[in-house]
């Protein structure tokens, strides 16, 4: 495998979402780099309001950006080429927003609080629902093969019947049948011409699956959430063990501090055809939870403004987390 530089392939850009931020670090929970350049992109005016916790899905439509704020008061934002906002989409039907997906002039949206999946019309901003299951399977992608719509979800054995502890993986949710089953948390599945792609995030495998099941695999390091493909490469985001988290922030007894992040957020780059790892990149954050990654090609026109690009600075960034630990720690009750 290649160097652990962050040097992007020629004519490569990357965006990627950071979810469960520091409440100072949500402003810039979108990540981007170019070659060997990074950036955190400035979301200050839109992001960062109260209730807000960083970004999870991410898709392009046409010459308009996407991205799903993780809050209490859900929403998308609409961002341009120059990766400035340029407005919001809201629904009461969105509630703890997973992933969203590109389908033709509209978005896929998992809303993963309310167990169902959203059709969202970019035109006039109407919502249909495409699913809902009344047991909490955690949906958290969701794509159409053919007419079908196919859910990644973690309990598929909660809603299909004679499914027994399938633990996590895709099904039909229009047919109600297994499609991949034994799966352990897994996200990110996408369509790949005739096959799927989908994560095995606390498995941390990459697998290329059809209906005749797995065609390829190949085995990656940490807990595997976000992925995109650009010329020829196909990019895997990996963040540390989910044994912290924003919903539980204390590591589980017998867990010392090294063995939870022994395994650093990494983007590994592989071959798409082969799945053949080729390079392993590692990206300067305001986080340290990965969620998803979207490429470009630069025939697609991405033309970042200035202004709103942030060079990360590791110093700084730990000094945010510093601060924030110790804000944290003043209001932990104090034994007697």
């Amino acid at each position: 495998m290649g160097s652990r530089a962050m040097t992007l392939p020629d004519g490569v850009t990357l965006l990627a979402t950071v979810c469960n931020t520091t409440p100072n670090a949500v402003p810039y929970a979108l990540w981007m780099a170019r070659g060997a350049e990074q950036y955190l992109v400035d979301l200050s005016d839109v992001l960062g309001k109260s209730g807000d916790g960083g970004l999870t899905g991410l898709a392009r439509v046409g010459d308009r950006i996407y991205a799903a704020v993780q809050s209490n008061n859900p929403r998308i934002l609409v961002l341009d080429h120059q990766l400035t906002p340029i407005g919001s989409l809201t629904s009461t039907e969105f509630k703890d927003i997973h992933s969203i997906h590109c389908s033709r002039d509209g978005l896929i949206v998992c809303a993963t609080g309310a167990q169902s999946v959203l059709r969202v019309d970019v035109t006039d901003s109407t919502t249909a629902r495409l699913c809902e299951f009344d047991a909490n399977v955690h949906l958290n992608c969701a794509c159409f093969d053919a007419s079908d719509l196919l859910v990644c979800c973690h309990y598929p054995e909660r809603v299909l019947r004679g499914v027994d502890g399938a633990g996590g993986g895709v099904i039909n949710a229009t047919t109600r049948q297994m499609v991949l089953a034994g799966l352990t948390q897994p996200h990110s599945l996408e369509p790949d011409g005739a096959a799927f792609l989908v994560l095995d995030s606390d498995g941390h495998r990459l697998i290329r699956f059809d209906h005749s099941g797995i065609l390829q695999q190949q085995a990656l390091t940490g807990f595997l959430r976000g992925m995109a493909t650009a010329r020829g490469s196909l990019f895997v985001a990996s963040s540390a063990g989910r044994v912290i988290s924003r919903k539980n922030p204390a590591a589980p007894p017998g867990q010392q501090f090294w063995q939870n992040v022994a395994e650093p957020v990494v983007i590994h780059e592989l071959d798409h055809a082969t799945l053949a790892r080729k390079a392993a990149h590692v990206p300067l954050l305001a986080g340290f939870e990965l969620y998803e990654l979207l490429a470009f090609d630069d025939t697609d026109g991405l033309m970042p403004n200035p202004e709103r690009l942030l060079v990360p600075d590791l110093n700084a960034i730990a000094r945010v987390y510093y601060e924030a630990a110790k804000r944290a720690l003043a209001q932990v009750p104090r034994q007697t």
